[in-house]
């Protein structure tokens, strides 16, 4: 197992942007969502499409790719990804109306899909552990920056350009990283990965189910995204139709608020045991999202909601490093479709909140699953705790009798 130390800064830089790209896909364009209904002459709910279509495609992108790194190595099929991101972002470019520019952002969460699992995957490939869990949250930290700075230049773009100038942006993005992706070393050896063809490979993915450290942080992890997803998509409803901010306004505190999933990350370090640290993430985000939505029912000013965003979003940023670490830990041996499933899981929740919380009152259909995923996610996060917590306790056990 290769030492934290050998991983040097820009490699680990690079990881970080790599798992950065769902929020870039998702954050760094909506506050232009009302920009793009009006622009291809189309509802609120069906320019939301867009955000579903690429929340879909990362989710049905991982799925792919993840087994396949499993079989090929990490490097060239980042090297693929990237090269099929920069392309699909020109067709969204080059879209001709919302049909169109909805099917190529699919294609473009596909492909941008790459990089998100095979990030966690090279990250499992080079610790084990509270050592994992660490590096995640470190990987987690540089993530929190693309919450900040994407819906902050997105909001500045908003003045001086319409929302293609956002995609020429995310073009270049993906010029940079598929540059970084060349320089990065191949961390899976060629004994290390799974032997025979395409489907023993695939049927890994269901093969981690049955793993039930896998499945519960999986499950619980996926749930918390549900408390986040709602208040992604909603958000640039509440802030600019309810609190009447201007584009670059909500993009301020989007991008504020974003910043509190990093401190959430690196919060997560000062626990001794992961176990411990998962459960209190998920009481606090229960905790958070009951007060979140209580305050958006009764339509609380801005000055006491923003405080309720923040302990939500530190509290859900606290959920993924650890909850992470846990789920690739117990399937190292198939560390891409582990990584697969557990990243594809938390975009099927923001496919599937993301159009049901513009439906109707949107304070209210936001707060209801805010707190159904928080609810759901400890329902799950508790039993797992116990399980980690009774294993330990087993292997401490074992060390002593020998």
């Amino acid at each position: 197992m290769l030492e934290k130390t050998k991983v040097d800064k820009l490699s680990t830089i690079t990881l970080g942007m790599l798992t950065a790209f769902g929020p870039f896909l998702t954050d760094f364009y909506l506050p232009f969502l009302p920009e793009l209904s009006r622009y291809f002459n189309t509802s609120p709910a069906v320019a939301t499409v867009s955000l579903t279509a690429g929340m879909i495609g990362l989710a049905v992108g991982q799925i792919f790719i993840g087994p396949l790194s499993d079989r090929y190595g990490r490097r060239k099929l980042l090297i693929i990804s990237m090269a099929g991101f920069i392309v699909s972002t020109v067709l969204c470019l080059l879209a001709p109306d919302i049909a169109v520019f909805n099917f190529c952002r699919l294609l473009q969460g596909l492909t941008g899909a790459g990089g998100v699992v095979l990030a966690k995957s090279v990250a499992t490939d080079l610790f084990t552990g509270k050592p994992l869990a660490d590096f995640l949250a470190l990987l987690g930290a540089i993530n929190g920056v693309a919450p900040v700075a994407a819906p902050v230049v997105g909001g500045v773009l908003s003045k001086f350009t319409t929302w293609r100038g956002v995609f020429v942006v995310l073009l270049f993005l993906g010029i940079i990283l598929l540059l970084l992706c060349m320089r990065l070393k191949e961390t899976l050896a060629p004994d290390k990965r799974s032997k025979g063809g395409l489907l023993p490979a695939y049927a890994n993915l269901f093969k981690v189910f049955k793993n039930p450290r896998f499945s519960l942080s999986t499950i619980a992890n996926m749930c918390s995204f549900f408390t986040f997803f709602a208040y992604i998509a909603a958000s640039p409803f509440i802030f600019q139709s309810v609190y009447h901010l201007s584009a670059f306004q909500y993009s301020i505190c989007l991008g504020l608020n974003a910043l509190f999933i990093v401190v959430g990350t690196m919060l997560t370090t000062k626990f001794h045991h992961n176990n411990t640290a998962l459960k209190w993430a998920a009481l606090d985000l229960l905790a958070s999202a009951l007060l979140v939505g209580l305050a958006q029912i009764f339509h609380a000013p801005l000055a006491v909601m923003m405080p309720c965003y923040i302990y939500m979003l530190i509290s859900f940023g606290m959920m993924q490093p650890v909850s992470t670490a846990i789920a690739m830990d117990s399937e190292r041996n198939n560390a891409g479709a582990a990584s697969a499933m557990f990243g594809a899981s938390s975009f099927v929740a923001g496919a599937m909140v993301s159009p049901v919380v513009t439906i109707g009152n949107v304070l209210v259909s936001a707060s209801i699953v805010m707190v159904g995923g928080a609810l759901l996610c400890t329902v799950y996060t508790l039993p797992l705790c116990n399980k980690v917590k009774h294993e330990q306790m087993q292997a401490n056990s074992k060390e002593e009798h020998r």
